[in-house]
């Protein structure tokens, strides 16, 4: 199989579900191409010259190329090094005229959701998607939902995107850092935690406004911080017992999530939903929406509500937080749902895609 390029601008960027789907993956793939069976395949990963704190991979390189910056070495930078071999862009975006490239479009949240986004935003993905739906040599995805939807809009057939599930288990290797309790007036097991950006398809505000219905004296600990690339919701955020944490380690988030009564994803639309798995490999218990992907993450090991209904999501609240017994219960499913999402199947799955698209093998 000819060398794979890798689009490397995803490591320039602050780690959000993106970003950790294209570490987990590609240190997961990096590990796998460890095999004998595998020694001949060749990636390498291509950033820009601003790029820091590189990851240090055994097998596939690390090259520093361009003089340009952002969507300009993307669009300019990247195609010219690469020479027309294969380019993996798994970030939503990649050169949108260099056709020879399998691309990972996380969701379809830009056209379920466009009130979320900048008018320029919108236009620059409805653009680069539907070049990328026509050209690219295969599409991936996050999950069922978003293949079904991403074909709806773009106007493809299903089999144009095919979906590949993300692991859970990158946590299990992280060590927990409970400093961040103390530091933020948090007691273990005082508090239900959320994570998310505030943005409208996020759902923070009716979340919100559902707990000022349920009758406790719990906290709500929010973690993520503002992302420029989605419209701020306006969020109650005076509200008494609502804790913005912003951006927190790996370290922090893995204790927040030890140490949580339990997890709530109250969101309208998200491409798989990998905070789910991320707080059931930690022993926590989730209630999450009921809506778009959520339930391919989530599974028989959640409790489920309907995210526009704010009553729904109070008495879904208060049925887990008074019954000690379904939070065991949900734990326990919880451990054995995650056990079925490893970073080294999606990893493997991808591989097989690629070394299709290189005329090496099947899918």
């Amino acid at each position: 199989m000819p060398e794979v390029i890798i689009n490397g601008r995803f490591l320039t960027s602050q780690v959000t579900g993106v970003q950790r789907y294209g570490i987990e993956l590609f240190r997961s793939l990096d590990l796998i191409l460890e095999n004998q069976e595998y020694r001949e395949l060749q990636f390498l990963c291509l950033v820009p010259p601003d790029a820091k704190n590189l990851p240090e991979w055994s097998r596939i390189k690390i090259e520093k190329v361009g003089i340009n910056r952002g969507n300009l070495w993307e669009q300019v930078d990247l195609p010219l090094h690469a020479r027309g071999r294969l380019i993996f862009s798994p970030a939503n975006s990649g050169p949108v005229f260099y056709f020879n490239q399998v691309v990972t479009l996380h969701d379809a949240n830009v056209f379920l959701i466009p009130q979320a986004y900048s008018f320029l935003f919108r236009l620059k993905y409805y653009f680069s998607y539907f070049l990328f739906a026509r050209f690219a040599r295969q599409i991936i995805t996050d999950s069922v939902f978003s293949q079904g939807e991403l074909a709806r809009y773009l106007h493809v057939r299903p089999d144009r995107i095919i979906p590949v599930l993300l692991g859970g288990d990158h946590l299990e290797r992280i060590p927990a850092d409970a400093g961040i309790l103390g530091k933020r007036g948090l007691t273990s097991k005082g508090y239900l935690l959320s994570v998310s950006s505030l943005s409208k398809h996020k759902n923070f505000e009716r979340l919100v406004s559902a707990l000022q219905l349920v009758k406790t004296d719990l906290k709500l600990a929010a973690t993520g911080g503002s992302n420029r690339i989605f419209k701020p919701e306006t969020v109650q955020s005076a509200v008494e017992n609502v804790i913005h944490l912003g951006f927190v380690s790996d370290q922090g988030l893995k204790a927040l999530y030890e140490n949580a009564l339990a997890f709530i994803s109250p969101s309208l639309f998200e491409g798989f939903g990998l905070p789910i798995l991320e707080a059931m490999s930690c022993g926590c218990p989730v209630i999450c929406s009921k809506s778009a992907s959520l339930p391919e993450a989530g599974r028989n090991a959640a409790l489920y509500f309907d995210p526009y209904d704010v009553e729904n999501m109070a008495e879904t609240i208060e049925q887990l937080i008074s019954n000690p017994d379904l939070q065991d219960d949900l734990i326990r499913r919880g451990y054995e749902n995650v056990a079925g999402f490893r970073w080294e199947a999606t990893a493997l799955k991808t591989l097989k895609i690629i070394q299709t698209c290189s005329g090496k093998e099947s899918v």
